[in-house]
């Protein structure tokens, strides 16, 4: 993979954007425009400059530098103020002029305030869900040593159950069993340092680990798939196991303070790139 630029971050980061809008709406603030841009974004807007200077365009100053600049409007009825949306913003997700947009858009979040300055991190953070925060190599340590040992405790208290298995790879098609994976990004990380490679996932939004209908990363394997049984018999059982576990995941995060994420299982390795198309 190509070395993420928020790696060398304050707090080291990896983005992936997820085309959430969020960072087009909400807030205040500015959207600088440089005089050598808008040419192409009037062209990409469908309208002359003009047009674009007059409808979408303003004149403010730069509240660090003190300086005059071009600024994208809000949308109308929406001029500053918390709840502003981008005015070149089509419904919550969509950029009209994508291609085109400018510098300040396409850079983001790898802005010095973001890259330099820990509150200008979490608040880029607390608005954009594609920035993912990293751990260091001294809170992995810590947390991967509690988690193999919560492990340790859970598999003997699974077996206590005596669930039955069929071995039928049916938990792992989550298409079919209709189930979704989630996993804390301690346990995807703990399970990537485990298994850091695998080939591409079978099926769309299933685990890549699941190859030919066997488990090929039972060690690193998260909570979710030690807990899941087909058995009806141990079912209600089991989630009540998996619920109290998954909360001493949560306090084992907080004793090292691990960035704090649940998602998707398959979609978070995907994100470390274990998976990938080769």
């Amino acid at each position: 993979m190509e070395l993420d630029p928020g790696e060398q971050g304050v707090v080291p980061f990896h983005f992936e954007c997820q085309r959430s809008g969020r960072c087009c709406t909400g807030g205040s603030g500015y959207i600088w425009v440089e005089a050598d841009e808008v040419a192409g974004l009037a062209a990409a807007a469908n309208c002359s400059v003009e047009s674009f200077e007059n409808n979408y365009l303003r004149e403010v100053t730069d509240p660090r530098s003190g300086q005059r600049r071009l600024s994208i409007r809000e949308a109308a009825g929406q001029a500053g103020g918390s709840g502003a949306a981008c005015a070149l913003l089509e419904g919550t997700r969509h950029c009209s002029v994508y291609q085109a947009r400018p510098r300040h858009c396409a850079t983001f979040p790898y802005w010095s305030s973001v890259l330099e300055d820990e509150a200008g991190f979490e608040a880029a953070r607390a608005t954009c869900p594609g920035i993912r925060q990293l751990p260091t190599a001294e809170m992995q340590t810590q947390a991967f040593a509690q988690l193999e040992e919560l492990y340790k405790e859970l598999d003997a208290e699974i077996a206590a159950h005596h669930p039955r298995c069929e071995m039928s790879g049916l938990c792992c098609r989550f298409e079919e069993a209709d189930h979704v994976l989630y996993a804390t990004a301690l346990e995807t990380d703990y399970a990537t340092a485990k298994h850091p490679s695998a080939p591409a996932p079978e099926a769309p939004g299933r685990c890549p680990h699941h190859v030919a209908g066997i488990c090929t990363a039972r060690e690193g394997r998260p909570l979710g798939c030690r807990t899941y049984y087909c058995d009806p018999l141990t079912e209600e059982a089991l989630l009540d196991v998996h619920e109290s576990y998954l909360q001493r995941v949560r306090s084992i995060e907080r004793s090292v303070n691990y960035p704090a994420v649940y998602a998707p299982f398959p979609a978070q390795l995907a994100q470390r790139g274990v998976g990938e198309t080769q």
